[in-house]
């Protein structure tokens, strides 16, 4: 692996209201639940159907047919055997008791053709087998919607005509509309479902998240399903428990070195007024300056935690002035920093965090960066902003760090060997530097990765979004 980085779970801070729904949608979890759900429901609806046309004893444009077929036979049987006075009684009662009309067939009669379905086909074709080769089929008749088929009776040709509906009934009942209806209203219950299920988990994950984050996460429920409630509650449990030993930790590291800071500095005055050798007492001074920074790591562990300041901060302005703090460095020959900083770029965010950022990158790199036997300590700087995102990238000339204690090395008061060890840096002592580095970068939801570079020496580069204060 070629570098550690250290990122939130699922997303920046300020993306935070949108965290469950996007975890949901990139939830395994939920699209196999939700594909097996629908996969079942839609696999019934088609068998259903399957069955349906398997048990059909004919299909409807066949029972359609012959339903028509037994009205053009009663109404030609009922009109030639009837009193030609009590025919137009007898065509008045078909209207009314089963709304069917019979009317002449006009050679100026406008029959639109478009209205011809593939099922109103099939159905001429098998009345043409029933009647005779001269019957036709129409939808539309003289701009009159319905179900027009012709018949001969006395050598004269006639319309009957039927309701649309009455055929649309069998012979368009639109089952694949049906079917496409079912399918989605299976497919919308199986969604439902497979939601209900995962939302949970997808809660948890997000809590999760924020916990990496070091942020506090919001209270499960803990009604709901046993199994669930149960690990809600475990979690709600585990959450305070973390919650108060972080604030018992931080109230510890920052009470026992602000405790400290008193003593050594009146430590340092009765040395400086002490009657020894010069040499003696600037060592002395110099063993104190050592614990008073070793405290001051202490106090920047326990405020890295600390929610952050919002404002607008000039990044490259901010930089150059960390920079200009190590000139006594650079004047001694100890130390070379060659600076990229692009002008101009802002950030939204606490510059205390963006200050304690490049100082520990510098401070590790001034400790750990120069190559064995080489009498100067070589950092590279540079500061860029592409893709909306503060991007820092330090790299020193040292002996680097081994891929493997990569992750290592960003954990609190880590040691890593020799050859990256210095007695005499406060850094070294404390190993805190980048474990302050890590901890505010996972705060904004950024990264950090670290990488042997190519020709010797150990490149950190640091990602830091825009912090927006959390809705």
């Amino acid at each position: 692996m070629a570098s550690k980085r250290l990122a939130a779970n699922e997303g920046s801070p300020q993306e935070g209201r949108l965290d469950a729904l996007r975890q949901i949608a990139r939830s395994g979890l939920f699209w196999r639940t939700f594909l097996l759900l629908a996969g079942l429901a839609i696999a019934s609806v088609i068998s259903v159907f399957a069955a349906y046309r398997l048990l059909e004893r004919a299909p409807p444009e066949q029972r359609l047919a012959w339903e028509i077929t037994s009205i053009i036979n009663l109404t030609r049987t009922a009109l030639l055997g009837s009193d030609p006075q009590r025919r137009m009684r007898m065509l008045e009662e078909l209207v009314r008791e089963e709304e069917v009309r019979v009317l002449p067939l006009e050679p100026s009669d406008r029959i639109d053709s478009s209205k011809m379905t593939p099922s109103l086909r099939a159905l001429e074709s098998r009345l043409r087998l029933l009647l005779s080769e001269s019957t036709s089929v129409a939808a539309r008749v003289n701009d009159e919607d319905g179900l027009w088929v012709t018949f001969d009776l006395s050598g004269d040709s006639y319309w009957l005509l039927l309701p649309a509906r009455r055929a649309e009934r069998q012979i368009d009942p639109a089952l694949g509309f049906i079917a496409l209806v079912a399918a989605l209203l299976a497919s919308g219950g199986a969604f439902a479902i497979a939601w209900f299920i995962d939302r949970p988990l997808a809660q948890l994950a997000q809590a999760i998240s924020a916990v990496s984050r070091s942020e506090s996460p919001p209270k499960l429920r803990e009604d709901g399903p046993p199994q669930l409630g149960r690990v809600n509650r475990q979690f709600n449990r585990m959450a305070r428990d973390l919650a108060d030993l972080e604030h018992d930790r931080t109230l510890a590291l920052a009470g026992i070195s602000h405790d400290l800071r008193s003593p050594l500095t009146r430590l340092r005055m009765e040395v400086e007024l002490a009657p020894i050798d010069v040499a003696q007492r600037e060592a002395m001074v110099e063993d104190i300056g050592r614990i008073d920074a070793i405290v001051g790591q202490f106090i920047d562990y326990a405020r890295s935690n600390q929610p952050p300041r919002a404002q607008r901060v000039d990044a490259s302005e901010l930089v150059a002035l960390l920079v200009d703090r190590y000139s006594n460095d650079v004047r001694s020959g100890g130390l070379v920093i060659q600076t990229r900083l692009a002008p101009g770029v802002s950030w939204q965010g606490d510059p205390i965090d963006l200050q304690r950022i490049v100082v520990n990158l510098i401070d590790n790199a001034l400790r750990h960066g120069r190559h064995p036997g080489a009498p100067q300590a070589i950092v590279d700087i540079a500061l860029t902003r592409p893709d909306k995102v503060l991007e820092i990238d330090i790299r020193d000339r040292g002996p680097g760090i081994p891929e493997t204690r990569h992750e290592e090395a960003l954990r609190p008061f880590a040691r890593l060997d020799a050859a990256r060890s210095d007695p005499g840096g406060t850094q070294a002592s404390t190993g805190l530097g980048l474990a302050i580095v890590a901890r505010i970068v996972r705060r904004y939801g950024g990264s950090l990765a670290l990488a042997n570079a190519q020709g010797g020496g150990l490149r950190i580069s640091v990602q830091l979004p825009d912090w927006s204060e959390p809705a």
